[in-house]
């Protein structure tokens, strides 16, 4: 899709809104568009939400160059890669093929944190944005991702339950709230007949612009597929008994996490505890030294939002937006946590940090984060 008069004047302000924090890489007009048309063009709403992202962009976790860095986290290892290439059918589009249901969700969250899955993730999404970029560069258009959701497998218990409205709610919500956009359609094969209980649970979680984009293909699937995307796009698995067939996209299978590797662990005896509120923040304050290294474990018993600041420059205060922020802030971490939210960081100036915690989903709940930060 060409962009409008109308369009260019919008992303010309929108820059210059955002421009102290944009980079070379990220700033195109497509890009910006992107976050202009998934806000209906409300600046006043977008700046924040834009500027959190292209902080997030140049944290430690350097979005910018993930593409260009290997696909070797643990993580996928069992979470395959499904990007396959153009459509072939419907313009400007790139097709990702997600083993929705042979993936191994319950494993993943029960074997790493979710801020490692998240990394994992962010590396996907990033290789996702690098070739719809590319795409863009060479047709002039706007261009996006049709996201084939494969159900084949998926079981309708309790554990499908538990993720749909924790762990993949916090994984999509992180998708819709930093990749803006970025997705055409997502569609949904092999679908089982307790579709209906699987869209019950999942509909009210999903962005409003998320679930106006999903396309549940009927029992004929493998020929309704072929009018959105052409065989070379599609994994070979969905040919009769292996032969050959119309699909030759060689993906890999997905590959289950092994039981005796799920986080057996409790919470540390020499942990400390801090108690949130419903609807407040809290926060730990921990002076650091340029060079030091500094790690945390953190257990919470619902969910939770996470950063970290530097409150160096600016002292103490209860407004975040006058701190450097020196780790990706995540909005909703799905709790109880499985696996605490383990990693570290390397500090780059002497003076304080502040983990800073939110538990704004909760009516009633008082958030306890029991947490261990260590010094090296």
């Amino acid at each position: 899709m060409s962009m409008t008069e109308k369009d260019r004047v919008a992303i010309n302000e929108l820059r210059e809104a955002v421009k102290e924090h944009l980079t070379p890489y990220y700033d195109t007009d497509f890009n910006l568009l992107r976050w202009l048309k998934g806000h209906n063009y409300n600046l006043e709403l977008i700046k924040p939400k834009l500027i959190n992202h292209l902080l997030f962009r140049k944290s430690d976790w350097d979005l910018d160059n993930l593409a260009d860095k290997p696909r070797d986290h643990p993580v996928h290892n069992h979470w395959k890669t499904g990007l396959t290439g153009e459509s072939g059918i419907i313009p400007n589009t790139i097709v990702n093929i997600e083993q929705t249901g042979s993936n191994d969700y319950w494993g993943m969250l029960s074997s790493y944190p979710t801020n490692e899955i998240l990394k994992a993730r962010v590396h996907d999404l990033e290789s996702m944005l690098r070739a719809v970029m590319e795409l863009e560069k060479k047709t002039n258009e706007q261009c996006s991702v049709v996201y084939i959701m494969d159900l084949t497998g998926i079981k309708m218990d309790t554990k499908l339950t538990t993720l749909l409205s924790g762990g993949l709610a916090a994984i999509s919500a992180f998708m819709a709230e930093h990749y803006v956009e970025l997705v055409h359609s997502f569609v949904l094969v092999n679908v089982p007949s307790f579709i209906s209980v699987i869209w019950t649970i999942a509909k009210p979680l999903l962005p409003e612009r998320t679930r106006n984009k999903i396309n549940i293909l009927n029992s004929s699937w493998k020929s309704e597929v072929l009018k959105i995307a052409e065989g070379r796009c599609l994994p070979t698995y969905w040919n009769e008994d292996e032969l050959d067939g119309p699909f030759t996209a060689p993906i890999e299978k997905c590959v289950p996490f092994p039981v005796e590797n799920y986080y057996k662990e409790s919470v540390p005896k020499d942990a400390k505890l801090l108690s949130v509120g419903p609807g407040k923040t809290g926060h730990v304050d921990i002076d650091v030294k340029e060079g030091q290294t500094l790690s945390w474990e953190i257990h919470a018993n619902g969910h939770f939002a996470f950063a970290i600041y530097d409150q160096t420059e600016v002292g103490n205060s209860d407004e975040l937006s006058v701190y450097k922020r020196v780790y990706p802030l995540f909005s909703k971490i799905p709790g109880p946590t499985l696996v605490p939210c383990v990693d570290s960081i390397k500090c780059k100036n002497s003076g304080t940090y502040r983990f800073w915690f939110g538990n704004q989903h909760a009516w009633i709940h008082t958030l306890k984060i029991n947490y261990v930060f260590k010094l090296e």
